[in-house]
Formats: C-alpha cells, structure tokens, sequence
C-alpha cells in the first residue's frame, strides 16, 4: 500500500491514473480504507487540487468519495470532517452536469456519487438538483456495466432499498454496557424523508430511466446490476398512490425480466413490486395483451416457504385478482401448480394470510379443475369452506361463502355433502341469513337455495328447522337479491310438499 501511495505522486501521468485506480479499489476494504486516510487522503487531496488533468483529478475525487463513505449508513462514523462529503459531492454533480467533459470521464462522477449516496445529507441534497438527475438519467443510457451499475446503486442508496434491519433494543443496551460500537441511523433516513425522496424522483423521471435499463438482450446489464434495479422499483411502489406513476412510465413492463431473471433476490424483489402493481392497479392496463400472462409465474413463486410472509400475502391478493380475470388465467394458475399452495395457505395461522388464501380459491372455483378437487372423495375441503363461513372473521366468511355458493350452483352434488362434513352445519347458515350484512345474507341464501334444489331431502330438513322462519322473514324484505333468494327456497319447498302458501297465496 505505501509503493501505491508513493506511485500517487509520480510525475507520469499513467503511473498516477494506475495508482489513484488502485486506491479506489483497496478502499473497498475497511482495514485498507484506514490505512489510505491515515496516509493517503493529503496526497488524494493534493491530486484533486492541483492536477491539470481532468482524468487524474476526478479519479482521486472517487477516491476521497470511497474513503468518506467508509462508514456506510452508520451516522457515527464520520470518516472526514463536518461537511466534506457535501463539498465532494456537490463537486462531483458539477463534473456530472458538464457536457464539455467526455462521457468516459463523467462515469467516474457517477462512481462518485454511487460512494457518497450512503450520506443522507448527499441524498437529500442530490435529489433536490433537477440538472444532476437528468444527466444521471442520460448517462444511464450507456452501454458501459460500470456506469449501469454506479446509476442503480446512487438510486438504491438514495431510496435507501438496500437491506436493513433495526436493532433489537435489548442487544442495543448491551453492546452500549460492554461498550461495543453501536451503528446509529442518520435523522434524514427516517420513512418520512424517504417518501419525500421517492416522491421527487418519480417526478423527475426515473421510470422511465430505469425502463431504458432493463434491455433484456443487453449483455451490460449484469445480474447484481439487476438486482439493484428490482429494490429500486419495489421502493417506487411502496406506496399505494405512487404505483398508478409507475404503471404509466412503463414499470410494469420493465419489472417482468427482472422478475425472471437475476439474482435470487432480484427475482423476489421485483416479482414483490409486481404483487403491488397487480394489487391495486386493473391488471389488465398494468399489463396489456399478453403480458399479463407472463406476471403469474413470479407471483406464484411469492408463496414458496422461503418467502416472507408480507410477501405470501401480496401474492395471494394478487393472484386473487388475476384469478377474477378470465379462465385463461385461472388455468395459467393452475398450470403453475399454484393450487396445492394457496390451499396450504388456507390453514395458515395469520388471519390475513388465511383469508386471502381463502379468497383466491373461491375465485379459482370457477375452473373446473379446482370443482374437481371439491367433488372428489376422502378430503376435507368442502368442510373447511363450511366452517369457515361460521367464522368471527367476517371478511374470511364472506369468502368462504362466496366459495360455497359457488360451487354449489355449479356442482350440485356437493349440496347434499355439506351435512355430512359437520354437525353445525345449520348453525352456520342460519348464521349466515340473520347476518345484519346484506353481502354474507346473500351468499347464505343462495347455498340454502343450491340445497334446496338439489334434494328433496334436504330441503326437508332445512325447513323442519328455524330456516324456514328466517327464510320468511327474509322473502318478505326489501325487494332485493336476498328476498328473491329467500322466495325462491320457499317456492321449491311449496313445490315439493313440504311446506304449503297460507291464506294470501304467500
């Protein structure tokens, strides 16, 4: 390291560009970043200020750049003094902005700036500059892995997409009692300046950028390089009315050959920020003709094991979605062997998750694949939905009541199964049509309806019980889905025998 540092002041112009390189990469190591600002940094200084080249005073301001940003996220660990990395920055914006300068040497400003990125003050102060973003953007479109790769890690850094986990407390106290250095998160790099970031890069264009990126014949974009590109698309969707921003700069179709190929992570983060985008955007619009096809394999490949739950429930919400479509994207779900999942899911401890779960197979239920499934013998299915509708959750009994009226209108045969799969059957339904919710009233009275036409039998048993007076009461409300349902029951009841019209023909 000391013959690199002595190299630094040759008088050949080649010697120094080799040496200042070498630096910039030794610093990428934390024990050699040390040793340089202990004996390198008034020579990188030197470099900078005096040098009349451009190529050698731009390289040694990387390379004050990399040692100043040697700490990372950690606010504590301030490499340089109060408002250096500011000064390197702003300086590096101004090398970045200049058209006069050759492209070449502008990629090492961008390098800069992907080091200092890691300062909240830089990111605030760097998103604010309309000028430094657009040639970012211009420079993205370069065909040099290292300036793709410098671009995405300034945006990964500046939407803070990168991985990070708060502290436990409790370790917290400790490391402070046995006096071990604790990592503190700068002020600006709260949620709340974050969003504001997001929200000014959306403005200034950075979809569009980004989708000039992914080029997916492009042999410069790199698998780590995409990786970066998935975390900064999965933080533009964070929020809810950002995405509609996203969708119309073509980020839907950029996210899909990120989802497909790439890191492992890259993979999961992208398919994640697709989950969002196909959760409260139309499908259809978010990815028009057949691409909305090609969303369904990253989506399922959300509900593998090794996926957070967060992301579990994106999908199934997503796919629920997808599911409501069209068939053609039902067996393309099916196709997927997605089916055995979401009904593991089904079991799953977390309220939401089930629910959702729940939900996408009832949407499902219309192919008659998953009909199949229902009607086959020796499982439980048909007895989860039943007892899922006499739930608390009442957002988890409107879908597995949804399930039920569904299946029992288009397989009739599971009608006269459901007495069979629990002895409360009654109970939950009678639940079902004396529910002060008109949505879980309607479902109940179409199953009683589906029962009813199905079997006599079991028609007579529905109107030996308190059904038949609730079913009453109900044909005699408010004209409506519920009352119509209700009347027809009775209708059929008359029809049978088993009850008879009083006096008014009613």
């Amino acid at each position: 390291m000391e013959s690199v540092i002595a190299l630094c002041a040759s008088e050949r112009e080649e010697e120094q560009l080799v040496a200042v390189e070498a630096l910039i990469h030794a610093a990428g190591k934390a024990k050699r970043a040390s040793f340089i600002t202990a004996n390198g940094v008034s020579l990188l200084k030197d470099l900078y200020k005096r040098s009349e080249k451009d190529s050698i005073r731009i390289r040694a301001l990387v390379g004050l750049c990399k040692l100043g940003s040697a700490g990372g996220t950690d606010f504590s660990m301030k490499q340089f003094a109060e408002g250096s990395t500011l000064k390197l920055a702003k300086q590096c914006r101004k090398w970045l902005c200049n058209d006069q300068i050759d492209a070449g040497t502008r990629r090492w400003a961008v390098e800069g700036l992907a080091y200092l990125t890691f300062d909240a003050d830089v990111k605030e102060e760097f998103v604010e500059d309309e000028a430094a973003l657009k040639a970012l953007f211009q420079l993205s479109q370069s065909e040099e892995r290292s300036v793709l790769f410098a671009v995405a890690s300034a945006l990964v850094n500046c939407t803070n997409s990168y991985d990070y986990e708060e502290p436990d407390p409790k370790m917290v106290e400790l490391a402070k009692y046995a006096k071990q250095h604790v990592p503190e998160q700068h002020p600006k790099d709260k949620p709340s300046f974050v969003r504001a970031r997001v929200k000014k890069l959306l403005a200034a264009g950075v979809v569009s950028a980004m989708t000039c990126m992914v080029k997916t014949d492009s042999p410069v974009l790199t698998s780590s390089c995409r990786e970066l590109l998935s975390r900064v698309f999965l933080a533009l969707v964070e929020e809810a009315e950002d995405r509609g921003t996203v969708v119309a700069q073509g980020g839907g179709k950029a996210l899909l050959p990120l989802a497909l190929e790439g890191t492992d992570v890259g993979q999961t983060k992208a398919a994640q920020a697709l989950a969002k985008l196909t959760i409260t955007s139309n499908p259809e619009m978010t990815f028009p003709g057949e691409r909305v096809y090609e969303v369904v394999r990253p989506l399922v490949s959300l509900l593998h094991l090794n996926c957070s739950g967060l992301q579990n429930f994106e999908a199934l919400m997503a796919l629920t979605n997808l599911a409501g479509i069209s068939e053609r994207l039902r067996q393309k779900i099916l196709k997927e062997k997605a089916v055995p999942m979401i009904e593991g899911y089904m079991f799953e401890d977390h309220e939401l998750i089930r629910r959702a779960a729940t939900e996408c197979m009832c949407n499902l239920a219309m192919s008659k694949e998953v009909q199949d499934l229902f009607e086959a013998e020796g499982n439980d299915r048909l007895k989860l939905l039943v007892l899922y509708s006499g739930e608390d959750d009442e957002l988890l009994r409107r879908a597995a009541a949804g399930g039920l009226a569904m299946l029992t209108s288009m397989r009739p045969s599971l009608c006269s199964r459901i007495p069979q799969v629990t002895t409360h059957w009654l109970e939950i339904l009678q639940a079902l049509l004396l529910s002060p919710n008109q949505e879980l009233q309607h479902r109940g009275a179409v199953v009683v309806l589906n029962m009813v036409e199905a079997s006599q039998e079991t028609a007579g048993t529905l109107m030996e019980s308190e059904v038949l007076e609730i079913l009453s009461v109900l044909a005699k409300g408010a004209e409506g889905p519920v009352s119509r349902a209700a009347a027809a029951c009775l209708g059929k009841a008359v029809e049978y025998g088993l009850i008879k019209p009083n006096q008014d023909g009613e």
